[in-house]
Formats: C-alpha cells, structure tokens, sequence
C-alpha cells in the first residue's frame, strides 16, 4: 500500500495547502501495525534494496545466523555483472519525486508523467519497527501552477554498463489539482507500508 501527501507552504513556513491520496487507509495500518520475523526480514531486505546510493557504494543488513554469529550481508553494490540494476559502479541508484500538469488518469502502462514540471532526488528515511519507507523532497516554486499529477522514479542501469536512466515507479493524479502560488513551497512525501 501506498500513500501521497502533498503540502504547500507560503514564505513563512505556513501550510496553506495539504491534500493526500490514502491517508486515512495509512491512519489505519498505524493502529493496526503488528510485527513478527518474516515481516522484519522483508523490511531489512526491502531497505537495503532501496536506499538510494551512489557511484560504487553498498548497502547491506544485519542480522544474526542460526549459530547465533552477527553477521552482514551486501546486497547492492559494484559487482561483475554491469546489466545489474543495482550496480552503482557507473550509474547512482536512487529515487526521484516528481510533479506535473496532467490531469489524464494514471493508468498500468504510464512509463512517465504527462506532463513533468519539476523534479528533484528525493530523501529516505525509514521507520524500521513500523514499516515505513519515506520519501519526500521540497520545491521552491517560482511561478503560479496547478499540479495535477506526481511520480516516483528509480534511478539505476537500464542497459549494459554504462546506461543509466530511470524507470516510473509511481504517478498519482489528483483531479482537482494542487494551486501553487509564486514563492509558496511545494512537498511531495510517499510513504511505503511494508
């Protein structure tokens, strides 16, 4: 399950605008959060792959083998194979949040916004015990514009070892559309259950 929220904030920091899509589904999954070892392990494995990186950086997890040794395990990193996905020996692998002006329905077969605007490298966080993947990022919006749509994009290897692109994770339409004015400040926060 996913969920987006939108927030518009003026020159002082003030929210003039928040709107969000499954929100109350997100309140939910808060009350009933349960935690037990196959979730755990999906979530450390989930992060791992995840985390946005850069050019031959790793990322790994923790844990304990059943002879009770500590141990670390990488999952990412610069490795022979360079059609991997998650090689960052030449490209970054890391997310992206988006917006744009399309207000035509997100549909399976999307591969980019309609219409982009604005993009920027999103941060993450996660919140280990309850399951949430965060990733946001800020823009300073320098003209007036009506938001209709935004996405989530993954950053990796698309093709042989040397190509790097991205593919769309995620693109969220809101049909009323999000009005930003001039100088307000606008944050795109996903947040992942898992």
């Amino acid at each position: 399950m996913k969920t987006v929220e939108v927030i518009v904030k003026n020159e002082n920091g003030e929210v003039v605008y928040r709107t969000g899509y499954n929100l109350d589904l997100y309140e939910e999954y808060l009350k009933r959060n349960t935690n037990d070892l196959t979730t755990l392990w999906l979530r450390r494995i989930f992060i791992a792959l995840f985390t946005p990186v850069a050019l031959d950086i790793s990322t790994s997890f923790s844990f304990t083998d059943t002879g009770g040794t500590a141990r670390t395990q990488t999952l990412k990193g610069y490795f022979a194979d360079y059609a991997s996905f998650i090689n960052t020996n030449y490209c970054y692998n890391r997310f992206w949040i988006c917006y744009g002006s399309s207000s035509t329905a997100p549909s399976i077969t999307d591969y980019k916004l309609g219409s982009k605007l604005g993009e920027g490298v999103a941060t993450m966080t996660l919140n280990e015990p309850a399951g949430i993947l965060t990733f946001s990022v800020s823009f300073t919006v320098t003209t007036s514009i009506t938001v209709y749509e935004v996405g989530l994009e993954w950053e990796g290897v698309i093709y042989s070892y040397s190509t790097c692109g991205r593919f769309l994770v995620d693109r969220t339409v809101f049909p009323d559309g999000i009005p930003v004015s001039d100088g307000q400040i606008l944050t795109i926060i996903y947040r992942i259950l898992v």
